[in-house]
């Protein structure tokens, strides 16, 4: 399984960050960075990272996304056997190595019931809820908005792909038409190749997700460009909804 690669942490993307919180209702371990001013009806953006590593690989995207927006970062539930975290293993096949689907679908549930039981933790807008992840973290992303767009407003798949196994489980065209969704890969990633963005491109499209694709340059990581067109999209999208729900 390939390495997450690593955004570095900077020491001034920590402040705000909880130390790890974990309790009997929430079935994954996780950090919390609150709104400023905090507030119930503010946004949540949660981060999901990629196979090895760990709630605080995405912590660097902090410095960019609005100050004013919960972030929640969960820790993926499967130790990797090369260090970190995984939200699936790759099974062997016939046909090579695949996601185990059956990890796949236990991570999905998982972050549908992290999602349901953190409103008892900490105030924030249910209906202002996205869901964004690099690399396996952008697989899940995909799976939860997919198959459940009643629960996030938005999803962001940051040089990942859809898994087959979603495409059979995909919600009525009529709720996925109020998804919206941010699609970014690297030209040169080889660790997921972007023949596989296209794939998701195609299918967000045919069922009328409304989506907005970049492609970059680089190859399997959150270039800087990439991650301030992500912290735009947060932005608009959570200032339009409010400004939309006003009227």
């Amino acid at each position: 399984m390939a390495m997450e690669n690593h955004l570095p942490v900077p020491p001034d993307a920590r402040p705000g960050i909880s130390s790890p919180l974990q309790s009997e209702q929430l079935p994954l371990l996780y950090r919390w960075r609150p709104a400023l001013p905090a507030s119930t009806r503010r946004p949540l953006v949660i981060l999901l990272h990629g196979a090895g590593g760990d709630e605080m690989s995405l912590a660097p995207l902090l410095e960019v996304l609005p100050r004013d927006i919960h972030v929640a970062l969960p820790r993926a539930p499967v130790i990797a056997p090369q260090g970190g975290f995984a939200w699936y293993m790759l099974a062997e096949t016939p046909h090579g190595l695949r996601p185990d689907a059956d990890q796949a679908e236990a991570a999905r549930v998982q972050l549908l019931q992290f999602i349901g039981q953190l409103r008892l933790a900490h105030p924030f807008d249910a209906r202002q809820v996205y869901a964004a992840g690099f690399s396996q973290g952008a697989v899940l992303a995909a799976s939860l908005g997919l198959t459940r767009p009643d629960k996030v407003a938005g999803i962001a798949i940051l040089c990942g792909r859809i898994l087959s196994q979603v495409k059979w489980q995909l919600a009525p065209d009529s709720q996925l038409s109020r998804l919206h969704a941010f699609l970014a890969h690297g030209g040169a990633d080889e660790v997921i190749p972007s023949q596989f963005a296209v794939d998701a491109m195609h299918t967000l499209a045919e069922h009328r997700v409304r989506l907005l694709y970049r492609d970059y340059p680089g190859g399997h990581e959150i270039s800087a460009q990439m991650a301030r067109d992500f912290a735009d999209w947060v932005a608009q999208r959570t200032a339009l909804a409010y400004l939309q729900a006003d009227h």
